[in-house]
């Protein structure tokens, strides 16, 4: 019963998603989005990130999916940011390789000290030390509900909060797209234990709305909670007709 009611749940998730217009970020940052994906083709050090974490495969729910979005749409904050400029360029290839791996260790606790180790004992042949530490720093800096380091240094603190906003877009629709389903996949959860403590998880996940720290996610991020909200109201609505 749970494959089926798993199956028929990630359907009817799709489904309705899909009648939603899409946040308005990616149409107001088209441009932006478009220069980091093409700097992640053409940097042997974000394809090499890029590969480990995509061989590494998900964790607790966040897969190579997730990182993706994470690299590309962190990439686009800082660019939309700073504009376009050599500084800016090379700013966003470091979000790029902050997105692909800041959930390397998902799995483990503390994962993002870890991420942020492993950070610094994989890049040192390729990149300047100055940069795998603002890496690093990023990485660490973005669980949410922690209180977040601060330095001064505004291109520092501009990498640290992309990261953290772009991975926080993904409490939205992808986290009942895509995420709760591969928890479910990954952790062996019941559905019956989902139902269970739906409510209270998605009262938890409206509260990040408050905590977005760049001018890009300040402006843009509510929407993207506002969108999660929605499809978890129809989800809940799902799950207790077809669960017993």
């Amino acid at each position: 019963m749970q494959q089926d009611v798993i199956s028929r749940g990630r359907q009817f998730v799709k489904s309705f998603a899909i009648t939603l217009p899409a946040p308005k970020f990616y149409a107001d940052s088209y441009w932006y989005l478009a220069v980091a994906r093409k700097i992640s083709t053409v940097s042997s050090v974000i394809a090499y990130c890029a590969g480990c974490m995509r061989q590494k495969g998900a964790a607790l729910g966040h897969s190579y999916y997730h990182a993706e979005k994470v690299a590309i749409e962190s990439a686009a904050i800082v660019l939309r940011e700073k504009g376009i400029s050599s500084q800016s360029l090379h700013l966003a290839a470091l979000a790029l390789i902050a997105g692909f791996l800041h959930d390397y260790y998902r799995e483990k606790k503390d994962h993002p000290a870890k991420a942020a180790k492993y950070v610094q004992e994989h890049l040192s042949h390729f990149i300047p030390q100055s940069d795998i530490d603002a890496i690093s720093f990023a990485i660490e800096n973005h669980e949410a509900f922690k209180e977040f380091q601060r330095v001064d240094n505004s291109d520092i603190m501009l990498l640290s909060n992309a990261l953290y906003d772009a991975d926080k877009f993904r409490w939205g629709p992808d986290n009942f797209i895509y995420t709760i389903w591969d928890m479910i996949a990954t952790m062996n959860i019941s559905i019956e234990d989902v139902v269970a403590h739906f409510p209270e998880g998605v009262e938890h996940i409206n509260t990040i709305r408050h905590t977005f720290r760049s001018k890009t996610g300040m402006h843009y991020g509510p929407e993207f909670i506002d969108q999660g909200m929605l499809i978890a109201e129809k989800l809940l609505q799902f799950l207790q007709k077809n669960v017993t």
